[in-house]
């Protein structure tokens, strides 16, 4: 995502950092891969669900495309912002933007979790933030899959 908050500083760093990402960028690309594929599974049971009860091809793939796109928007930046405007102290388009801005991999730094030093923040918080925007990666390849 790019931040530039964090970033190695000495040569030996710089240079484990380009090996480690030659390894971790593909294994990322194949982890979120897999989580689109078992999401894609879920929209295809759905489908085949809705297909059952006689609904028309065009339709079924209309709304289980917008029944993705709506439950992502939801989970990954609606409810998102709402924590991060309460755990932050940012205004809920200041969350909106993070949100988006994080999980398209823009990631400029203005806004970053867990850096305000006047702030508590619950031990597990960054982790759980990580989780989210690798789930949030995720349904970004599913909407691509779709």
């Amino acid at each position: 995502i790019g931040y530039g908050t964090l970033h190695p500083k000495t040569a030996g760093g710089q240079i484990f950092c380009v090996f480690f990402a030659l390894f971790g960028i593909p294994l990322n690309i194949v982890f979120l891969h897999r989580v689109g594929k078992m999401l894609s599974l879920l929209c295809k049971k759905l489908g085949k669900f809705l297909y059952e009860k006689g609904m028309r091809k065009k339709k079924i793939k209309f709304l289980t495309l917008l029944f993705f796109l709506a439950t992502g928007i939801l989970v990954f930046l609606c409810l998102p912002s709402v924590f991060f405007q309460i755990t932050e102290g940012w205004s809920y388009s200041e969350g909106i933007y993070f949100a988006f801005i994080t999980l398209s991999t823009i990631g400029f730094g203005d806004y970053v979790v867990g850096k305000q030093s006047d702030r508590k923040y619950f031990s597990y918080y960054r982790v759980l933030v990580a989780i989210w925007i690798l789930f949030g990666l995720a349904w970004i390849a599913l909407l691509f899959n779709l």
